[in-house]
């Protein structure tokens, strides 16, 4: 399978999805603006995807503690 068909097969799969999920709440002139709002999007995952992490790092998390009202 090449780049082409892969991207294409990609872009089919996650329109669908959608279609599954909201189709029935969409017209067709909806659906197709989806369609192209999932091909444009579709474009922006490759570099994610050129990344490459092993499992020793970590998910980025940040640390806020709780504070009640009545602390202050």
């Amino acid at each position: 399978m090449d780049d082409k068909t892969g991207k294409s097969l990609e872009q089919d799969l996650m329109f669908a999805v959608v279609k599954e999920k909201y189709g029935h709440l969409m017209n067709d002139e909806q659906l197709e603006e989806v369609r192209k709002t999932v091909v444009g999007l579709s474009g922006f995952f490759a570099p994610m995807r050129d990344i490459r992490l092993t499992n020793d790092i970590e998910p980025f998390s940040t640390f806020k503690p709780y504070r009640s009202d009545d602390n202050g």
